[in-house]
């Protein structure tokens, strides 16, 4: 079982790990509406927030990236999906979930990120290290898929960087005001894609021993 709270990870002064206290997801749902807003993606909201009914659903994980100062510099948000343990829903499932491609990928299990955003200061390494987080969580609950729906501008950074492809025509996407397309990548052609990319090979161990708990993976 994945312990209650956990461990954060400091990697040159960044620190990721799962928002769980009030305050943690209140930066997440600023950030979110921040980055969501500023692409005209989302309406105006007065309380500057933005979070949706998954947010409050145990198979969804918003993970936040803090700088030394405790300023929200990226979050992305983990959906897992096990039919064998009741987890069903995720927000891609809302738009696709009657394509075959994607009924094939949800019958095995899959991880999805969703609601990836940064600020403007945000560095390189913040990325590495919330893509290192899903892939880990697909390790942890042993999902044998990796999924994400990308506005269209950055679907070809997913297919070129880690191997996803595209499985269906974009949609548009749930809550915002794009289109998606529905990428995913087996869990095993990832880490064969990756294996030369030792920043997101390195951020891949680190999640997972944060989430095992396992301090003998920090040095392995």
């Amino acid at each position: 079982m994945m312990s209650s709270t956990s461990r954060e990870l400091t990697a040159r002064a960044l620190r990721c790990g799962i928002a769980e206290t009030p305050e943690q997801l209140d930066q997440v749902y600023r950030l979110r509406y921040a980055g969501y807003f500023k692409k005209g993606s989302i309406d105006s909201r007065e309380d500057g927030s933005f979070s949706d009914r998954f947010d409050r659903t145990p198979n969804h994980f918003s993970f936040l990236v803090r700088d030394e100062k405790d300023s929200a510099v990226a979050t992305v948000r983990i959906s897992v999906v096990r039919p064998d343990l009741g987890w069903t829903e995720s927000p891609g499932g809302t738009v696709f979930a009657d394509h075959p491609a994607f009924q094939r990928v949800a019958a095995e299990g899959f991880v999805e990120a969703s609601r990836l955003v940064f600020a403007p200061q945000a560095r390189r390494d913040a990325l590495m290290q919330l893509l290192g987080y899903m892939a880990a969580m697909a390790d942890f609950h042993e999902a044998e898929w990796l999924v994400a729906c990308p506005r269209m501008e950055h679907s070809e950074m997913y297919q070129r960087l880690f191997g996803f492809r595209p499985m269906a025509e974009p949609r548009p996407y749930h809550g915002v005001k794009f289109e998606t397309q529905f990428l995913a990548v087996r869990r095993g052609e990832l880490r064969e894609f990756v294996a030369g990319a030792k920043p997101l090979k390195k951020a891949w161990r680190l999640a997972l021993a944060d989430l095992m708990g396992c301090p003998c993976l920090l040095c392995a």
